[in-house]
C-alpha cells in the first residue's frame, strides 16, 4: 500500500496542493478510498463505498487573510477543547440551512446518532484549519456536542446557518490506517483511546494545550485573520497610557463573561502588580442558599510585544492570597522558564496573545478583524 504519511498530529501543519506529489491533505485523507473528500471548502465526508454511510466528517475552517467568502468566525479553543464552527449555509439557502449539502449531513448525523446516544454509529469529525494559502493545520479529532440555528451577515444579506459545537478529544494524533480502514469497511478498530472511551461510555475527554503545561512561542500567537485583530489591538491601544488602555479592554471583556462580577480597575499608582480585581463564580448555574461559590481574582495586564518573564509572574503571585486566583493577560507570550515556574509554584492562569484574541472574538467588542470604534472611543475617554 502507498505511504500516505502515517498520521495527522494535532497542531502540525501539512501541505495542501493540487500537485498530488506535494499534497498531504486531500491525497492523504482519501488514500485508497474511492469515495473520499473532494476539492471543496467547508464540510466534507469520507463515505463507505459499500454502504454509503458517512464514516468521517471533515470540517475545514479557513482563517487565512485572503479568505473573503465567509464573514463569520469559527472559534477553535484548544485551551478548553471547544470549537464553535459555522456551517456552510449562505444567504441563498435562507430559511433552510440544511439545504447546504454539508449542513444537511451534519443535521442528519447529529439527530440520528449523536443526539440519540448511538455513539458507535456517529461519524467522528476531523478538524482542519487553513491560516495560510497552501497549508492546513490539523486541529484534532472531535465529536459534535450541540447544533443550533443562528443568523449572520452574508454580504448585505442575513443568512440562517447552523452553529455546530464540537468537543476536541484528548488525542495527540490520528492514524490514517484507522481512518482508511473505517472508511472502507465500517470496522472501527485501532482508533484513539479517547474516541473508544466516548463510543463505549459517552464520556468526553477533552483535549487541552495545557495538558503538557508548556506552550511554544508560536502556539501563543494567533494566525491568519486572527493575527489581524492582534495587530489592530496593538496599533489602536498604543501610545501614551497604553497599559491603561489594555486594562480597560480586559475589564470590558471580563464584564461580558457570565461568571465574572464586581470587576474593578485598581488605582494606576501603587497597584503593586494588580491591575484588576473581581470575583469568579465557579458554580454560576447552581442555586445554593448557604454557600458562596465564588472566588476572588487578581489580574495583571501587560501591553507589550516583549516576552513575559517569571519575575513578572512572581510579582502578581505575591499579591494573590490563600483562596484567591491570579490571571495574567498579555498581548505577547510567556517564556518557557516563566511557564515552568508558574505551573509548579503559582496559582496564576496565563492568557497569551492567542488566548486574548479568541476571547475577544466571542464578544461584541470586535467588528470584523478589529476592535469596535465605540469600544476604542470609550477606552480613550477613560484614560
Amino acid at each position: 500500500m502507498p505511504d500516505y504519511g502515517g498520521q495527522y498530529v494535532v497542531n502540525e501543519t501539512y501541505r495542501s496542493s493540487s500537485d498530488p506529489e506535494k499534497d498531504e491533505f486531500q491525497k492523504w485523507l482519501n488514500g485508497p478510498i474511492s469515495t473520499g473528500i473532494r476539492n471543496s471548502g467547508g464540510i466534507r465526508a469520507l463515505v463507505n463505498p459499500h454502504t454509503g454511510k458517512r464514516e468521517f466528517l471533515v470540517f475545514y475552517s479557513d482563517s487565512s487573510s485572503s479568505q473573503n467568502q465567509n464573514p463569520w468566525e469559527d472559534v477553535i479553543n484548544l485551551s478548553d477543547g471547544i470549537v464553535h464552527y459555522w456551517g456552510d449555509a449562505q444567504a441563498k439557502h435562507r430559511p433552510n440551512p440544511e439545504d447546504a449539502t454539508g449542513n444537511g449531513w451534519v443535521k442528519e448525523d447529529y439527530t440520528q446518532t449523536y443526539a440519540q446516544g448511538k455513539y458507535s454509529e456517529a461519524p467522528p469529525v476531523l478538524l482542519f484549519e487553513q491560516n495560510q494559502s497552501g497549508y492546513v493545520t490539523f486541529r484534532g479529532l472531535c465529536v459534535i456536542t450541540d447544533l443550533s440555528i443562528e443568523r449572520h451577515k452574508d454580504g448585505d444579506e442575513i443568512a440562517v446557518n447552523y452553529l455546530i459545537e464540537l468537543a476536541v478529544l484528548d488525542v495527540d494524533a490520528v492514524s490514517l490506517e484507522w481512518v482508511h480502514r473505517k472508511s472502507r469497511t465500517g470496522v472501527d478498530i485501532g482508533g484513539p483511546e479517547a474516541w473508544q472511551n466516548w463510543i463505549s461510555e459517552g464520556r468526553i475527554e477533552r483535549y487541552s494545550i495545557y495538558k503538557d503545561s508548556i506552550r511554544s512561542k508560536a502556539n501563543q500567537y494567533p494566525g491568519g485573520r486572527e493575527a489581524d485583530l492582534l495587530e489592530d489591538i496593538r496599533n489602536r491601544l498604543d501610545g501614551p497610557k497604553k497599559g491603561e488602555k489594555l486594562e480597560y479592554l480586559i475589564k470590558f471583556l471580563l464584564e461580558q463573561r457570565p461568571t465574572f462580577s464586581d470587576v474593578v480597575l485598581t488605582p494606576t499608582s501603587g497597584d503593586k502588580g494588580v491591575d484588576l480585581t473581581g470575583r469568579i463564580d465557579i458554580l454560576a448555574d447552581a442555586h445554593l442558599s448557604g454557600s458562596d461559590t465564588s472566588i476572588i481574582f487578581k489580574a495583571q495586564v501587560k501591553n507589550t510585544a516583549s516576552s513575559i518573564s517569571g519575575k513578572e509572574l512572581s510579582r502578581l503571585a505575591s499579591r494573590v492570597e490563600d483562596g484567591e486566583i491570579g490571571l495574567f493577560f498579555a498581548i505577547s507570550h510567556f517564556t518557557r522558564s516563566a511557564q515552568e515556574e508558574n505551573y509548579s509554584t503559582y496559582p496564576v492562569l496565563l492568557f497569551s496573545a492567542a488566548d486574548l484574541v479568541e476571547l475577544l472574538l466571542q464578544t461584541d467588542l470586535v467588528e470584523g478583524q478589529q476592535l469596535g470604534d465605540e469600544v476604542v472611543q470609550e477606552i480613550e475617554s477613560e484614560v
